[in-house]
């Protein structure tokens, strides 16, 4: 991959992800924003059920790949994947010196 595309390529990952984290603090803020103002009408009950629901399903999600990941004996060796992406990164390096 020639250098120039490979910089715009970082570049462009870069500014998605940059405005990926902006957009979740805005919404999020909007919705701390939302619930202060819902506190003192007593509209706390039902404002938010939506919300919580899809925040906790994707908690629950993110659990089930930890323990699946768990379970398959990711954990037992953790240096086994530091030396494999080592291992990749010099096949990489050896691949691109012969072109």
């Amino acid at each position: 991959m020639k250098k120039n595309k490979k910089e715009w390529t970082v570049f462009i990952l870069g500014a998605w992800v940059i405005l990926g984290v902006t957009f979740a603090s805005l919404t999020f803020s909007y919705k701390v924003i939302e619930f202060v103002k819902t506190v003192p009408r007593g509209e706390v009950a039902g404002f938010a059920a939506i919300q919580v629901i899809t925040y906790l399903l994707i908690a629950i999600g993110f659990f089930f790949l930890f323990l699946w990941s768990f379970l398959k004996g990711d954990f037992k060796d953790m240096e086994k994947a530091k030396y494999r992406v080592l291992e990749m990164e010099e096949k990489m390096l050896e691949m691109e010196k012969r072109r």
